[in-house]
């Protein structure tokens, strides 16, 4: 099997676990997809934003290792790099809106890199624009603080 292939069901596992991973899952799929913006977004493992983390923290750890490859002098996939990016920036974006206040703006930095690494995924870039985004030290405690967030834990 591809490596492609191998993220891509990995990637869908996750999301499974995710789904299931709440006693409540039809009653808050059917909550979530009613009510487009919450009126004061909570972490409550119910949360559109808590009932896709997993997922999202899973593609981010995916497309940021996968562009970390050029650190080392490894080629990169620019085009499954691409695909895993725009898989992360779908989710992210439908997420952004129910963020919880603690983890909002550290959520936006991350999407913000993975938009900027990703639209430099082509020949001619220089290695630098594509993992500075995701590796320099100025959005790193973005990347920690959406890596670690629980809403388990809020």
């Amino acid at each position: 099997m591809s490596a492609p292939r191998t993220w891509a069901f990995t990637l869908t596992a996750a999301l499974i676990a995710t789904g299931c991973s709440t006693s409540d899952n039809a009653s808050s799929a059917a909550s979530r997809s009613s009510s487009k913006a919450p009126a004061s977004p909570t972490p409550s493992p119910t949360s559109a934003f808590c009932l896709d983390l997993s997922t999202f923290q899973v593609g981010v750890l995916s497309f940021r290792s996968g562009v970390g490859k050029a650190i080392s002098g490894q080629p990169l996939d620019f085009k499954e790099l691409r695909r895993q990016a725009t898989l992360v920036l779908h989710w992210g974006e439908e997420m952004e809106t129910s963020a919880p206040p603690d983890i909002a703006e550290q959520f936006r930095t991350v999407l913000k890199a993975i938009k900027t690494s990703s639209s430099k995924l082509k020949d001619g870039s220089k290695v630098r624009d594509v993992v500075d985004p995701l590796y320099g030290k100025e959005d790193s405690a973005a990347f920690d603080a959406v890596e670690k967030y629980d809403c388990a834990q809020k």
